[in-house]
């Protein structure tokens, strides 16, 4: 970061190459973290940048992981969730209102 505040994003961070624009986006897509609009500004990040554990469809390890609640015990265990967590207040808290707002937004209208 070197003299800047700036906090880091996943794809900054693991340098994984699927931001938009990115030089692995041709051979793996872009990641739905890196795009996911209704997280950005969670943790101080771009995106999902820096709530990817809670996004689902993220490309971790060589492969998509599923949902939060299927990928969150091996999330725990990263070097990225473990730098966001030491830098921010409560970075689980962020996620479950993430969580429900995405439920929320995804509920079919009251007939």
């Amino acid at each position: 970061m070197s003299g800047s505040n700036k906090k880091l994003n996943c794809w900054e961070f693991k340098k994984c190459g699927r931001e938009p624009g990115g030089a692995r986006v041709d051979e793996y897509g872009v990641c739905p973290a890196a795009v996911e609009q209704d997280a950005d500004g969670i943790n101080s990040g771009t995106c999902g940048g820096r709530i990817c554990w809670a996004v689902s469809g993220t490309f971790c390890r060589g492969k998509v992981q599923g949902i939060f609640a299927a990928k969150i015990t091996s999330c725990a265990g990263c070097d990225f969730f473990n730098l966001v967590d030491s830098e921010e207040k409560n970075p689980l808290e962020e996620s479950e209102k993430y969580l429900k707002r995405v439920q929320d937004k995804n509920k079919p209208p009251k007939s």
